[in-house]
């Protein structure tokens, strides 16, 4: 599992539970599940790369919102 943070959101990237050769990235809050992937990826790149666009809306967001 690999994390990448963008305080306080961290999005995590790890294998598919179904399928280990796939992916899935999900963005927690604490313990909290801000977002999360709706399909498995074929690639931790690629589940990442998705992942970070979607950090970054999620951070946006919380930042918009104080």
């Amino acid at each position: 599992m690999a994390a990448d943070s963008a305080a306080p959101l961290v999005l995590q990237v790890e294998p598919c539970k179904d399928d280990p050769s796939r992916y899935h990235w999900v963005i927690r809050d604490r313990d909290h599940v801000v977002r999360q992937s709706c399909y498995s990826l074929p690639s931790e790149e690629e589940a990442r790369h998705e992942g970070r666009a979607a950090l970054q809306e999620a951070a946006a967001l919380v930042r918009d919102s104080r």
